[in-house]
C-alpha cells in the first residue's frame, strides 16, 4: 500500500505520541528508584551513543553545508525541545502524578497556535483565541490542584511541567524550519549530543549527593531506561521530525493529544492515580477550549475535508 507523504508524516508523528504516551507511567515508576538527572544523563548517553554510530556510518557525508544560523537553531532546539524539557519532566514528575503531568502537557497545543501565530504567520479565528483562553483557565485550574492538597507537593511539580511543555513548543518551531533541509535523524543526533553536553553537571552533581543508585539498578529500571532510549529518544524524536516535514507545527501538536489519552489511561490502570475533583474542572475546560481552538484552525483536517 502507498501513501503520499502527508500520511506518512501522520502515521510517524502518531507512533511518536503512541511511545511517548507508554512513556509516562514507565517514567514514574524508575524515578521510584532513579534520580531525575542521573535518568536524564543516562537517556542521553545512550542515544547519543547509537545515533553517532548512525551518524558516522550512513550520514555524515550526506548533509547539507550548516550556516551560523543552522548551528544556531539547531542548539536552540536541542538546548529547550530535549534538554530543558526532559530535566523538568522528570524533575517535576517526581513531585506530581502522571495525570496531571499530561494534562497539563497537553496545553502545548496551545503554545504551538500562539507561537505559530508571531513566528510563522499563522492567522487564527476569533474562535480560536476564545479556545485558547477557556484551556487556559483550565490549564491554571489542573496546576492550582497543589494548592489545595496540603502539602503534597503538586504545584511545584506541574509548574515544572508546564516550563518543559513550554520548552518544547518552543523547540516545535525551530525544528518545524530545521527539517526543511536536514535530515530528521541528523537532528536527532544534534539535539541530543547537545543535551548530553548540559546534562553532564546536573548528573554529577546528583551522583556524588548519593552514588549508590547506579551500583543497584534493578533489571525493571534497566529495562525501563533501555524503552527511553530506543523508543522515547531515538525513535519518537526521529518520528516526530520526520512528521514535521510534511505537517504544520499546529497539526503536529493537535496529533499530540494521542499521547495524553494512553498516558492518562494507563496511570489510571497500573499506577492506580484518581482524579480529583479540581482535575477534572480543569481538564474539562482544557478539552472544551482544546476543541474550539483545533476544529476551528485553518490547517485542521476537517476543514480540507469541507473544502473537497
Amino acid at each position: 500500500m502507498n501513501f503520499d507523504n502527508r500520511t506518512k508524516a501522520i502515521i510517524a508523528t502518531l507512533g511518536a505520541q503512541v511511545i511517548w504516551g507508554i512513556a509516562g507511567p514507565l517514567v514514574k515508576v524508575v524515578l521510584g528508584s532513579v534520580p531525575p538527572f542521573g535518568l536524564m544523563f543516562l537517556r542521553f548517553l545512550g542515544a547519543s551513543i547509537i545515533l553517532f554510530i548512525i551518524y558516522e556510518l550512513k550520514l555524515a557525508k550526506t548533509q547539507p553545508e550548516m550556516t551560523r544560523e543552522d548551528k544556531k537553531n539547531i542548539f536552540l532546539a536541542g538546548f529547550f525541545g530535549v534538554f530543558v524539557n526532559i530535566a523538568l519532566y522528570f524533575w517535576g514528575q517526581q513531585l506530581t502524578t502522571v495525570i496531571d503531568a499530561w494534562v497539563i502537557t497537553s496545553a502545548g497545543t496551545l503554545f504551538v497556535i500562539i507561537l505559530s501565530y508571531f513566528f510563522l504567520k499563522e492567522h487564527l479565528t476569533k474562535v480560536v483565541y476564545l479556545g485558547a483562553a477557556i484551556s487556559f483557565i483550565g490549564t491554571i485550574i489542573v496546576l492550582g490542584d497543589g494548592i489545595f492538597q496540603f502539602g503534597r507537593g503538586g504545584l511545584l511539580g506541574n509548574l515544572a511541567i508546564l516550563g518543559a511543555t513550554l520548552s518544547a513548543a518552543i523547540s516545535y518551531l525551530l525544528t518545524k524550519k530545521l527539517v526543511e533541509k536536514f535530515s530528521p535523524l541528523v537532528l536527532t543526533y544534534y539535539f541530543f549530543l547537545t543535551s548530553l553536553v548540559f546534562s553532564l553537571p546536573l548528573f554529577l552533581l546528583e551522583y556524588f549527593q548519593n552514588p549508590t543508585w547506579l551500583s543497584s539498578l534493578s533489571s525493571q529500571s534497566l529495562l525501563i531506561i533501555v524503552y527511553l532510549i530506543l523508543g522515547s529518544s531515538i525513535g519518537a524524536y526521529y518520528l516526530s521530525n520526520l512528521g514535521l516535514k510534511h505537517l504544520s507545527a499546529s497539526l503536529a501538536a493537535t496529533i499530540g493529544y494521542s499521547s495524553v489519552v494512553i498516558a492518562i489511561g494507563l496511570s489510571i490502570i497500573f499506577l492506580h492515580e484518581k482524579p480529583t475533583e479540581f482535575f477534572i474542572i480543569g481538564t474539562s475546560l482544557i478539552a472544551i477550549g482544546l476543541f474550539l481552538a483545533e476544529t476551528r484552525h485553518p490547517s485542521h483536517p476537517i476543514h480540507k475535508l469541507q473544502r473537497k
